[in-house]
């Protein structure tokens, strides 16, 4: 007989208004609660709290003498655990500060938007310390449950269209060094002055500008240049523009034709992913999601200007990061390069 309890590979849920009643039936011919766990394929403690949570204490006489015993009833038991869970978002709700979550629908909807729902969190929890804040989980689950003013629509990120996935053929096309060449100090990220570089495409027309990013993979802190069109020569030029004002060591780039020159330029090292392996600079492949929350897929840039486009960067560039122990990309940079 197996004894074996452990859930390691198994994911958590409730207790069912069936297995309630199979605890009551089992716990009715004598089984002991271990006994029960096994046959529900349950751990032994999760069956002892539910018996121990579910028990009334009765009384009745046996020879003259009132006898008190615990007895487990599903019904009840069942009933209230609906119940609780049917209020549980609501009353925490009710608890929650009528300030915070004014202020939370406020900065949500600013155009210009810095925080993200875990960093204003955080911030809120940090700068009220005596105020009821929910968790970033919690208080995802209201959004997605409507109780809140702020809907998923309003979190461009949490409604992206997933692409199937698709394998593509390998291909033999190299710009430069590859990136399994490039330094351990940038690979783990040890060394201030290494870069991501890529362009963000508006409109599918001919002659349509293009935006180029470069985030400098220790601080996250990104660049971003308006270019008049996706070409070669307007990335090298705006690449040489950059390093006058930034310390630019090393840049991964992708294998589009417009990063083909950037090898070409001097006191500069280059490397390139390999083909259809965005996840090889995933920085920067996160700051264009959160840059695309101001400039949606499909829309013109021909109207943006780089002042604007500055605008929307800063706004990315001073967004709390929990992976920065919430303290901004910009804040980081700044530090490290006085340093």
């Amino acid at each position: 007989m197996s004894t074996n309890y452990s859930t390691t590979n198994q994911s958590y849920k409730h207790l069912s208004e069936a297995e309630r009643g199979e605890i009551e039936a089992y716990l009715s011919v004598g089984l002991k609660p271990a006994e029960i766990a096994r046959r529900l394929g349950r751990n032994r403690s999760t069956i002892t709290r539910e018996i121990n949570r579910g028990s009334i204490t009765q009384v009745k006489k046996v020879n003259g003498q009132k006898v008190y015993y615990q007895h487990y009833y599903t019904d009840a038991t069942h009933n209230r655990y609906r119940l609780a869970r049917e209020a549980s978002y609501y009353l925490k709700l009710d608890w929650v500060s009528d300030d915070f979550l004014r202020e939370f629908t406020e900065v949500m909807r600013v155009k210009l938007r810095i925080h993200s729902v875990d960093t204003f969190v955080h911030t809120y929890r940090l700068q009220h310390v005596d105020a009821v804040v929910p968790s970033t989980k919690t208080l995802y689950n209201y959004i997605h449950q409507g109780l809140l003013e702020i809907k998923v629509i309003d979190l461009p990120r949490a409604v992206r269209i997933r692409k199937k996935f698709t394998k593509h053929p390998s291909t033999k096309k190299h710009l430069g060094k590859s990136i399994e060449e490039r330094p351990e100090e940038i690979n783990n990220r040890s060394r201030f002055g290494d870069w991501e570089i890529d362009s963000v495409l508006g409109g599918k027309t001919i002659g349509e500008p293009s935006i180029l990013t470069l985030v400098e993979r220790q601080t996250r802190y990104a660049v971003t240049k308006k270019l008049v069109e996706k070409k070669a020569e307007f990335v090298n030029q705006a690449v040489l523009e950059c390093m006058k004002l930034y310390p630019i060591k090393s840049i991964t780039a992708d294998n589009g034709n417009e990063f083909s020159s950037l090898s070409k330029i001097e006191g500069l090292d280059v490397y390139f992913a390999h083909a259809y392996s965005s996840y090889e600079r995933g920085t920067n492949e996160n700051f264009n999601g959160l840059l695309r929350e101001f400039i949606p897929k499909g829309c013109s840039l021909k109207e943006l200007n780089q002042n604007l486009l500055e605008d929307y960067t800063k706004a990315i560039n001073e967004r709390p990061r929990r992976i920065h122990g919430y303290q901004s990309a910009k804040k980081l940079f700044e530090l490290t390069q006085t340093a």
